[in-house]
Order: C-alpha cells, then structure tokens, then sequence
C-alpha cells in the first residue's frame, strides 16, 4: 500500500473532493484526519474509512480560525506525533454572476478567508509537524480561475490566484526542509459547490435549476478522479514531480480512465 502509516490531513473533508480524496488515502493505508465545519458530513466521512478497517478521525475545524487550525495539529501530534501530507481542499464560492461594484465586502471577505486565509494557517502550523520525520507534502487546491481564466465570482478568482502565487513562494521556501509543494488546479468538479453554484447563476437567470445542473453534469469530472492523482502526487511517483502545477480537464480526465481500463 503506496500511503502505509503515512499521516494525511484533509480539509473540507466533509464532502466533494476532500470527502473523496480521505477515502482513497485510506484506501492506500494512510491514517488520516478529516477536517471540516460539517460534523454530520465529516463524522460520516470518518465512519465511511472506519468501515473499510481504515483509521480516520473527524475534527471540527474552522479554517479561518487559528486556534482551531492549532487544536487540529494538537490532535495530529498527540495521536500520531508527526504529518506527512496536507491537502487543503475547504473552499467556498460566494455571489456568482455578480459585477464587482455590487459584491457585497462581507461576501468578498468570507471567501478570501476560508480560500487563501485558511489555507495560509494550515500550511502555518503544519510545517513544524512535518519538519519531525524531516519531510512532508502540501497539496494546495487553487483553480483554473484567477490563473487561466476568469471566475463566476470575483472573490473567488482572486483568492485562488492567491492560493498559486502562495503555493509558487512555498515550493521554494521548504524545499530545505525537505517538504515537496504542489498547486493542483483541478478542472470543473461534480460537488456539491459547484452543483449550488450552476443552480444559483440559473435561477438568476430565471431558469430552471435543476435543468441547468442536469445539463451540465455530463461535462464535470468525477472527484474520484482528481483524488486519484492526489494520492499520486504522494505516493512515490509523485517524487519526480517536484514543485509543479498540475491542471485537470474533462479531456485529462477521459485519458486517464482509458489508461486504467486499459492496464
């Protein structure tokens, strides 16, 4: 198993790509730490891995706030005394569709804060637990939006382009430290975040949510896809991939199964 006895921290664990990418860490025999503001969903999370014999344990964390990051890395360090891999997968995507002289400051401000703030604290207090086994890996969930393209939210693009240029200064400040940084931009995922988001600009459009969200689906990846090359990136393959950014697409996607089809 790639990921044995390898100790993972995911957060947004509680459901899309940080509900996906804990099952299939653990499915390669990594203890992982689930992460999230959703205890219902993230204990569910949690039990899913127990039921398959894996070892998961849920903690309630606010991204945006530093004491619960700190309580988080308390945990890791008192049931595991080290951390391997960081994947900060929480995120939010507020006001779609909306011009910028009518965002709301409230709005903006929320989302720079659980995008590029609560991902600067994670990777804040889990250097020095990484540091202990002398390595470690972050992956940094950014976007296609804010670095290739535009966003449906202004807010959004711009805390995701932050979460790239942070990842680019990472990779080279803790490479001394032996910690590999890569900044994934995954392509158009089926979650729940984006399933929300298609239905809202669809309603502003006067249009029916659910059409919307049922026409579009066939063109979005399955989690479980993008979660395969996170376990990858940290697995011993993901070795000569030092310092990368990595970006999916429905086409990528769609190789991808072909090859594991085919093998």
């Amino acid at each position: 198993m790639e990921l044995k006895n390898k100790v993972a921290i995911i957060t947004g664990g509680a459901s899309g790509l940080g509900r996906a990418t804990a099952i299939r860490y653990s499915r390669s025999g990594a203890n992982v730490i689930v992460a999230d503001t959703n205890i219902s969903e993230g204990e569910k999370t949690a039990e899913l891995i127990r039921a398959k014999e894996g070892t998961a344990e849920f903690v309630h964390t606010d991204v945006t706030s530093e004491n619960d990051v700190i309580n988080m890395m308390d945990v890791v360090k008192g049931k595991f005394a080290k951390l391997d891999v960081l994947v900060t997968c929480a995120g939010i995507l507020l006001s779609p569709n909306t011009r910028v002289d009518q965002f709301e400051v409230v709005d903006w401000d929320r989302v720079i804060d659980v995008n590029l703030k609560g991902t600067f604290l994670c990777v804040k207090h889990a250097v020095s637990l990484m540091e202990q086994p002398s390595s470690g890996i972050i992956l940094m969930i950014a976007s296609g939006a804010g670095v290739l393209g535009g966003s449906s939210s202004v807010a959004y693009a711009a805390s995701k382009g932050g979460v790239h240029g942070f990842g680019l200064t990472l990779a080279g400040q803790l490479k001394p430290l032996n910690i590999r940084v890569h900044v994934v931009l995954p392509g158009n995922m089926a979650t729940t975040l984006k399933l929300n988001v298609i239905g809202e600009i669809a309603e502003k459009a006067g249009e029916s949510r659910k059409g919307a969200i049922k026409a579009q689906l066939p063109g979005l990846l399955k989690p479980e896809i993008t979660a395969e090359l996170l376990t990858n990136l940290v697995s011993d393959i993901g070795t000569s991939a030092q310092d990368t950014l990595l970006i999916q697409s429905a086409e990528w996607a769609k190789i991808f199964e072909d090859q594991k089809r085919s093998t």
